[in-house]
């Protein structure tokens, strides 16, 4: 197993734009994304919008993305979502660092960073039941399983204390 990269994770930036454009127009990158195409221009200004408008973080579709950062290099998007069942977390990786143990170092930092900005809240992922990689990603983390609904896995992370 690859040695963990050092990264850390920033808020995101409206000049992060570019880098989130290049990963939402990416078909390797969106291909376990929504309906699993790369996305229209519209829908990636209505989420680079809602990214940047900072609601609070008790209403509900609050959102905050965070930047995975490698020596001063973006390597990735962890986004959080306030939904009615807790914080939905996810995370993008582009293709050139895929393998390197990025998604797992953005993991446990959203672990421990989600709760930071919205309190003590359940995490859930949704994960295509398809990409096998995710899904064992969160569950070495602590997620389980917990059911499958409208073509998704819903993992949620379980508290040991």
């Amino acid at each position: 197993m690859p040695v963990q990269p050092s990264i850390n994770l920033r808020p995101f930036q409206e000049m992060d734009t570019a880098f989130f454009t290049g990963l939402a127009t990416d078909e390797r990158v969106t291909r376990f994304v929504g309906d699993g195409r790369p996305w229209a221009p519209q829908a990636i200004q209505d989420r680079l919008r809602a990214a940047l408008q900072q609601e609070p973080v008790e209403q509900s579709g609050a959102v905050r993305w965070f930047i995975a950062v490698e020596a001063e290099e973006a390597v990735g998007l962890v986004v959080s979502t306030r939904c009615d069942e807790g914080v939905e977390v996810g995370y993008w990786v582009p293709p050139e660092h895929w393998g390197r143990g990025v998604a797992r170092a953005m993991v446990d930092l959203a672990v421990s960073t989600v709760p930071e900005i919205y309190g003590q809240v359940r995490l859930i992922a949704h994960v295509d039941p398809a990409h096998a990689v995710s899904a064992r990603v969160l569950t070495r983390r602590g997620f389980e399983l917990e059911a499958s609904q409208g073509g998704l896995d819903r993992y949620v992370l379980v508290q040991t204390q």
